[in-house]
């Protein structure tokens, strides 16, 4: 079994699981899923194993805590140690792939300005920032169910570096501009863009993405398109449309994940 399917079986499994046993278990299972380094299918494999062994104590009336013992995060710490790490190429394929993201998403409201305006410190950090948050969110959700003091404080980080995305832009503006600036035009600047959303779909292709993740950058890409070849020019957009869009587009980003999430979860 491929790791999708492995996910799948251990998600119709855990449907087996008394609450306490549950809870113990989606403790191990959080923990270790967060650990991205780690080869995807042989984790899912060790995890299939654990739970399958949960559910054999169960039906002999031991508890998970019982059989396995009370700490399950040292359990978890254990097994990642056992698990074999992702090669460097195939972590840097998905550094590069959320970085692309986040830059595409990141960059796309500078492509409604009358004049663009691209500096490091004004287009460059906000970047930055946006990817440790991401990185403050994994250490949150990770720490989540083993240390509440520790995944508040990386919530806490996380939330800083995200309000700080949007002060930087402001800082630059009062301050005219901080650094070395480059004008481009919205043609060449649309066709960087452009690059940046075909990479991202054909990412989501080669890793049989649903098509709900993918709708976002659908739209970017569509939208990138008629802006390099003519047929829209955003210099004339007004105030109101350009936050409609900008807000609609940022609800989609939010709602079609929920959606998805929702249906999975009730699915499963």
């Amino acid at each position: 079994m491929n790791a999708k399917e492995l996910v799948e079986q251990n998600n119709q499994l855990r449907k087996q699981l008394n609450p306490e046993n549950k809870k113990y278990y989606e403790e191990i299972l959080v923990y270790i899923r967060v650990n991205m380094n780690k080869k995807e299918k042989q984790t899912e494999e060790i995890l299939l194993d654990i739970l399958q062994d949960i559910l054999d104590a169960q039906k002999n009336g031991t508890s998970a805590h019982v059989f396995f013992g009370k700490n399950p995060k040292e359990i978890s710490d254990a097994i990642l140690a056992e698990l074999p790490n992702n090669s460097g190429k195939d972590l840097m394929k998905f550094v590069l792939m959320v970085f692309i993201l986040l830059l595409q998403f990141n960059l796309f409201t500078l492509l409604l300005e009358p004049v663009i305006v691209v500096s490091f410190f004004k287009t460059g950090l906000p970047i930055l920032l946006l990817a440790l948050a991401i990185v403050f969110i994994l250490a949150a959700v990770k720490y989540s169910s083993f240390s509440k003091k520790a995944s508040y404080s990386f919530a806490l980080s996380a939330f800083m570096c995200w309000v700080a995305t949007f002060l930087v832009p402001v800082i630059d503006n009062k301050m005219n501009g901080i650094g070395k600036t480059v004008i481009l035009s919205h043609q060449l600047f649309a066709f960087i863009l452009l690059i940046f959303s075909g990479i991202i779909l054909v990412g989501y292709y080669l890793e049989k993405t649903s098509f709900l993740d993918a709708v976002p950058t659908v739209i970017l890409a569509v939208f990138e398109l008629t802006i390099l070849i003519g047929l829209v020019n955003p210099t004339t957009f007004s105030l109101a449309s350009k936050t409609i869009f900008s807000t609609l587009l940022l609800l989609l980003m939010f709602v079609l994940p929920s959606v998805q999430l929702y249906m999975q979860e009730k699915k499963n």
